[in-house]
């Protein structure tokens, strides 16, 4: 089993860019104003929202 997906093909690593895309979004919203708080959640969000997607749509076939 591979550490850093922990066999799922994503896991830690869909973690950790969510959380560094977390503190990239905080810190823009910081710069410019807005609610740092909820656009660093956001930003959180949006990499398992995107997992989703990747999830739901169909597989590859492999030729």
């Amino acid at each position: 089993m591979d550490p850093f997906t922990l066999g799922a093909g994503f896991g830690f690593g869909a973690l950790l860019v969510g959380i560094i895309f977390a503190v990239i979004c905080h810190t823009l919203a910081k710069e410019k104003g807005r609610s740092s708080g909820w656009w660093g959640l956001l930003g959180f969000l949006t990499t398992f929202i995107a997992l989703v997607v990747l999830v739901l749509l169909p597989q590859r076939v492999r030729a």
